[in-house]
């Protein structure tokens, strides 16, 4: 059984740990190798996460294993008001297929609605990510024409952004 509950500064490690398992298996097959190997790395996310978990303005779910009795799953956001940026979403992938990702953005544009009359949430995913850009769509994320663009190694790397406005 799988819980959706709100992060607390102890799950840091963990949440660093299924970042960095999640992106090197979901950008492996969409970005140059040695970028993947170059921007992946345990260490400097385990660092990040646990400053990241203290900051005001981030909010973070997790998703809970009962049966394994561990993290498998995150959604993170920056909030700014009633701005609110997806930066991060990943779920090991084990457990793919079960409707983690699905419980884990219900529950948090849930609560983002329960506490604000009007939000704007927003995201950036790879052009190439088709699989990440249909999930998202499924919750009403639109690509409002934004793009954003890097070079590396002679390979364009651009990133999409979806919007979704959500009102009582």
């Amino acid at each position: 059984m799988f819980l959706i509950r709100k992060a607390t500064p102890a799950d840091f490690q963990d949440i660093a740990n299924i970042h960095f398992k999640s992106w090197h298996t979901t950008y492996l097959d969409l970005l140059p190798e040695s970028y993947v190997n170059d921007k992946n790395n345990l260490c400097k996310k385990t660092k990040m996460w646990q400053g990241l978990m203290t900051h005001p303005d981030v909010i973070v779910w997790v998703a809970y294993d009962t049966n394994a009795n561990n993290i498998v799953g995150f959604i993170g956001y920056f909030a700014d008001n009633t701005h609110y940026e997806i930066t991060t979403m990943y779920v090991l992938p084990d457990y793919h297929g079960l409707g983690i990702g699905t419980k884990l953005m219900q529950t948090s544009l849930q609560t983002l609605l329960d506490s604000h009359i009007n939000i704007y949430v927003c995201l950036w995913v790879l052009e190439n990510n088709t699989p990440a850009i249909n999930f998202y769509k499924k919750f009403g994320f639109v690509h409002n024409g934004e793009n954003s663009e890097e070079c590396y190694e002679n390979t364009r790397i651009i990133d999409i952004k979806l919007v979704k406005n959500l009102t009582i």
